[in-house]
């Protein structure tokens, strides 16, 4: 199937700058003593770029193996005899079907139609074969960084889920002596959130409503966990819900602001989590009134660091992370902030 849409593309490139070329032919010929027909220059023009088609994969497949020999310079010297040779081949191919096809405008012999194709073509071939090979390269380099970024992503969200996982059977298993029903209850909740969280399917975006749906499995064991001592309220505008965002990204926000929120002085620890869609921004909030930046550690751990590392792999400058204190009129608190560019599935795949 990759084949098939590989072949698809290529001969829609070549089909396009056919037809460019085409255009260019047809208004440098209006009012010419020699003025051509339509369907003369789309054939003319067709024969030889389709050709080049051909003789596409060939010239990838060689740039390909080129590349294995790592020293620049020894690449070059690779390259110059394989555009000879195809530069000569192509046009001594396109020289032949012009004839076959009848275009040429002064009688041609099947021989004398390769010879002319070759004489004409082939130093601009040349060319044409540099910028395939440079366009082959250029595509290489871009899928390479993608999947550097990709495993990047991968290895750190492989950090994340362990610890995820630990906290999360730390906190079950205070409550198996004292709580054997309550600690199945967060079992069976744990489950639940793993089953969503390791899904093969899973990738490395989900959409918001997902995430949401990830994490309240996780509030439900805090929320076990601490009783009537911790509330978590959720305010999400309906028009954030399809966004696209980083696989476990509000967790750790959350875990921090529960472990920072819940102090032991009997006050209930308030955790509000917040998505609203700002035009093509997409701003997320989780605040906690909990001693606040300067009264606890934090604005670190793993979890953060994870988020962080996360962000700037995926948007670079184009997001924003910050961990602050609640501003006024909040009685206190932590306030992490995350905006991030707005996207949703169905515009990443038109």
């Amino acid at each position: 199937m990759k084949l098939v849409k590989r072949a698809l593309i290529i001969w829609g490139a070549w089909t396009a700058v056919a037809l460019l070329f085409a255009i260019q032919m047809h208004f440098q010929t209006v009012g010419s003593a020699d003025p051509r027909s339509w369907s003369w220059i789309l054939a003319w023009q067709l024969t030889g770029w389709w050709s080049w088609a051909l003789f596409t994969a060939p010239a990838c497949a060689f740039a390909a193996w080129a590349i294995r020999i790592r020293r620049p310079a020894v690449v070059i010297a690779a390259h110059i005899p394989m555009a000879l040779i195809t530069a000569v081949a192509c046009a001594g191919f396109e020289g032949g079907l012009k004839w076959a096809l009848g275009l040429w405008r002064t009688p041609h012999t099947f021989l004398t139609g390769v010879l002319d194709g070759i004489g004409i073509w082939w130093t601009f071939n040349v060319l044409v074969y540099a910028m395939v090979a440079g366009l082959y390269y250029a595509w290489r380099t871009a899928r390479l960084e993608t999947q550097l970024v990709q495993a990047r992503l991968d290895a750190l969200v492989g950090q994340l889920q362990p610890h995820f996982l630990f906290n999360t059977l730390h906190t079950i298993s205070a409550f198996v002596l004292e709580d054997p029903k309550q600690a199945n209850r967060m079992i069976a909740r744990l489950s639940e959130l793993l089953r969503q969280s390791f899904n093969r399917e899973r990738g490395p975006l989900v959409t918001l409503e997902e995430e949401l749906e990830l994490l309240d499995h996780y509030v439900a064991i805090q929320e076990a966990r601490f009783g009537d001592r911790l509330r978590v309220t959720f305010r999400v505008d309906p028009r954030a819900a399809s966004a696209v965002v980083p696989t476990l990204l509000l967790q750790p926000l959350v875990e921090n602001a529960i472990r920072h929120g819940v102090v032991p002085n009997g006050n209930v620890a308030e955790i509000s989590i917040a998505a609203v869609r700002e035009g093509d921004r997409l701003h997320l909030e989780v605040r906690d009134n909990g001693p606040g930046l300067n009264g606890s550690s934090s604005g670190g751990g793993l979890g953060l660091a994870n988020t962080r590392a996360r962000l700037q792999e995926l948007y670079g400058p184009g997001h924003r992370f910050e961990l602050t204190n609640a501003p006024a009129p909040a009685p206190g608190g932590a306030l992490a902030v995350i905006d991030i560019p707005y996207s949703d599935h169905a515009r990443d795949h038109r």
